[in-house]
């Protein structure tokens, strides 16, 4: 089973997933896949980071400003979702115990492989838990394999504990 998480931007999701991650590593178990913090300067976000979880390697996703195809006001870096974003998925796929995916959103999915990747990880044998933008929930909303959980501040916790439930087989 896989597990899908949703929401508004600033809900929570990255943070449940990290504390996700985190139950699972307490376990033993191995963590693979990529997460893409923002990059702030003072308060202001001005980018996203790309980071392979197995190997630590990371790259700058988009940047305000920055050449590349646009998102918003972000130029997003193809070579970096290439060279860290695809490679860390593949890793994952073929030698953690559980997949992490943080986040497919419209940056992300400028390089058309990024989709593929994805969806090879959703069709492997590992469970993947990942954050969806919540526009592209359509891609995966229709798989019998996958359970979505929309998340709000105020559901978060008890989200928290339907997903630990469902890893750990109750």
């Amino acid at each position: 089973m896989n597990i899908i998480i949703t929401g508004k931007p600033g809900t929570g999701k990255t943070t449940l997933i990290k504390k996700i991650k985190n139950h699972l590593e307490k376990k033993g178990a191995r963590i693979g896949g990529i997460f893409t913090p923002e990059i702030r300067e003072g308060k202001k976000r001005t980018g996203f980071e790309i980071i392979d979880i197995m190997t630590g390697e990371r790259g700058i996703l988009a940047k305000k400003g920055a050449p590349g195809p646009r998102v918003g006001s972000y130029g997003v870096n193809l070579e970096t979702i290439k060279r860290v974003g695809i490679p860390g998925i593949e890793r994952a796929t073929r030698s953690a115990d559980y997949i992490i995916i943080d986040e497919v959103a419209p940056m992300e999915l400028k390089d058309p492989n990024f989709l593929t990747k994805v969806e090879e990880a959703l069709s492997s044998d590992k469970t993947v838990i990942a954050a969806f933008h919540r526009k592209l929930i359509q891609n995966v909303k229709n798989r019998k394999d996958v359970q979505i959980f929309k998340i709000n501040p105020k559901n978060r916790e008890i989200i928290y504990e339907k997903i630990k439930n469902i890893i750990e087989g109750k």
